[in-house]
């Protein structure tokens, strides 16, 4: 365990090469407010979603960059380009449905609850980061990273680090050509159902430690009768988490990917507080945001 601050001087505690479970930092010896609160409602633990996608999410000088560029390179005080999953409606539905086989594999109860709990950042539409985002499948992205950097091999997918903030816990996965030794001593992303996130036939499958930033409601398992139930209770706030995606990027280097798939990919969304853009930089309202994209 060690402390840094980032480049928005905000101190983080991380974890090189873990991908540490809830459980498995309160074990550690951290001082955190939110992270050992003993009173919140019962949540849905450990769900898992099998997510295909993953965003980039900038403001209007990285789409006008972007679009220059022909593709994508990190800002210049970083050597990774950032992505974060890419969580759909659909995505949400299917965990549902596997988290209730494994509670009552022989029933088909198809209770909707997971929407009560899954209204953190990692699931909502808008972003600190900006008003334009490009979706692209992980299997995409993986194949334009090998095609231009890794000579024609499939890229190496290793458990980078595990983050802590305030109120948010940050599992960043790290992706890089087999010739570059700078990570070596991490491990390979699992492919099997071991840990809390890795990668298996072109998705990205995780499992939420914490899905809700603020807690209103609790769940509750009536073994008895194989059902589920939500009931409201008082605001509690906590710790959420996500799972990021960092591709390695050499000085120079830029992921190029054609203009017609890069209209394709991106659409706008909302700005949402806290913004994260970096001055001189501001939200722009949907409207402006949609004026600005249809000159590309």
């Amino acid at each position: 365990m060690s402390t840094r601050r980032n480049d928005r001087n905000v101190v983080e505690t991380y974890f090189h090469g873990q991908h540490l479970t809830l459980s498995e930092l309160k074990e550690e010896d951290i001082e955190h407010r939110y992270l050992f609160k003993n009173n919140i409602p019962a949540y849905p633990k450990s769900v898992e979603f099998d997510v295909e996608k993953v965003s980039h999410v900038t403001g209007r000088r990285g789409l006008e960059g972007i679009f220059e560029n022909s593709g994508f390179k990190p800002s210049d005080t970083s050597h990774f380009l950032w992505w974060d999953l890419s969580v759909t409606a659909d995505d949400i539905h299917s965990a549902e449905e596997r988290f209730l086989n494994s509670l009552f594999p022989r029933t088909r109860i198809r209770n909707q609850f997971l929407e009560h709990f899954t209204t953190s950042k990692a699931f909502q539409n808008e972003s600190p980061y900006g008003n334009f985002r490009f979706t692209f499948s992980i299997r995409e992205l993986l194949y334009h990273y090998g095609d231009q950097f890794c000579h024609g091999q499939s890229p190496v997918l290793r458990v980078y680090e595990t983050v802590l903030y305030r109120r948010e816990i940050q599992y960043s996965i790290i992706v890089h050509p087999r010739y570059i030794t700078l990570y070596n001593a991490y491990p390979r992303l699992p492919n099997d159902d071991d840990g809390v996130c890795g990668y298996a036939n072109g998705s990205i499958w995780w499992r939420c430690q914490a899905p809700s930033e603020t807690y209103m409601n609790r769940f509750k398992v009536n073994w008895r009768h194989g059902s589920v139930h939500v009931s409201p209770r008082n605001e509690q706030y906590y710790v959420w988490d996500h799972v990021c995606v960092a591709f390695h990027m050499e000085p120079g280097w830029v992921l190029h990917v054609n203009r017609d798939r890069l209209i394709k990919r991106v659409n706008v969304c909302e700005v949402s507080k806290p913004c994260l853009l970096k001055p001189p930089e501001t939200p722009l309202s949907i409207h402006r945001a949609e004026n600005i994209l249809s000159n590309f």
